[in-house]
């Protein structure tokens, strides 16, 4: 008689395999992909998020005004702050005059007009130093108070035999007096004594004026001056 063990036994082997298989999910009836993540997809979603502004770069950066450049804007007017000179020059606010350094080559100061602008308003000036000075002006040069901040601003006031003419400039804040002096005393011949050939003179607050005659300014053409950043400032004089 036959053994009937071999038969048991691949008939066991059927039953396990058909249970296996009714019991084992596939990968449709999970819910889930078969297919990896692709490294695509989880870069758009970085590169997505890195794209976005943050709130800081996306805001303007604040505007500059006037009295961030000449604080005394922000201080009562005094007698020294309103010129001897006749001024009628209707745009400009009489009220926001204030003076700025002294010079021998010319009477100047800052002032605002009715659009915001801040303004150079000056008087050329003869070197008599016995009181008799001859005073031709007034001159005045405006610009939004930023594009002071970076460029500061210059006039000229011609001159004649019988009048004295003079280039001014009020430079930028963040050109300091001790680099201008530095600077200017290396031009031949220049000096710190009265009326030199380029005069410098700063206000209490920093900013830092410069005169001279149209002819000097004529030979000189442009000032290269350092920043306090470290980058350059140049004075056109034409």
């Amino acid at each position: 008689m036959k053994s009937k063990l071999p038969l048991l036994i691949g008939l066991s082997a059927v039953l396990l395999a058909t249970s296996c298989s009714a019991t084992s999910p596939t990968s449709e009836e999970s819910g889930t992909s078969a297919e990896p993540v692709s490294a695509t997809s989880q870069s758009q979603n970085g590169d997505k998020s890195s794209s976005t502004p943050s709130a800081s770069a996306s805001r303007s950066s604040a505007s500059v005004g006037a009295k961030d450049i000449i604080p005394t804007l922000a201080k009562p007017q005094t007698d020294e702050d309103r010129p001897s000179q006749k001024f009628n020059d209707s745009s400009i606010k009489k009220s926001s005059f204030r003076a700025l350094a002294p010079l021998s080559y010319a009477q100047e100061f800052a002032a605002t007009n009715k659009e915001g602008d801040l303004c150079l308003v000056a008087w050329a000036q003869s070197g008599d130093g016995d009181g008799s000075a001859t005073i031709n002006g007034p001159e005045t040069e405006c610009d939004a108070p930023a594009e002071v901040q970076k460029d500061g601003l210059t006039l000229n006031i011609d001159g004649s035999d019988k009048k004295p003419g003079v280039v001014l400039a009020m430079l930028p804040p963040d050109v300091a007096e001790k680099d201008v002096r530095t600077v200017l005393l290396k031009i031949p011949g220049n000096h710190e004594d009265l009326r030199p050939p380029v005069e410098f003179k700063a206000t209490d607050f920093g900013i830092v004026s410069v005169a001279m005659e149209p002819a000097t300014a004529k030979e000189l053409g442009t000032i290269t001056i350092p920043r306090k950043d470290g980058s350059d400032f140049t004075l056109d004089l034409d």
